[in-house]
């Protein structure tokens, strides 16, 4: 029987959460199905793209932040009855 696989089974082997057997079936997978591999590489692109991606805000996003909550603090409070 042949395995038919999908872009889950593909984002699983590009992240490393397959078993050996899973690699080498979507290894010879990707090798027989050209449109399988072009996923695999698009995905492999992605994935790199996101891990260069920069994770923590800019200065100027931290100091807008810090900025509005020194306003907020310093705003009377009013009680609402």
């Amino acid at each position: 029987m042949t395995k038919t696989f999908t872009h889950d089974d593909i984002l699983r082997y590009a992240y490393e959460e397959t078993s050996e057997e899973e690699n080498t079936l979507t290894e010879q997978a990707l090798l027989a199905d050209p449109i399988l591999l072009e996923y695999y590489l698009d995905t492999i692109d992605l994935k790199a793209g996101l891990d260069r991606a920069i994770l923590s805000p800019s200065d100027r996003v931290v100091d807008n932040i810090l900025a509005f909550s020194r306003n907020y603090q310093s705003q009377p409070k009013r009680l609402i009855f």
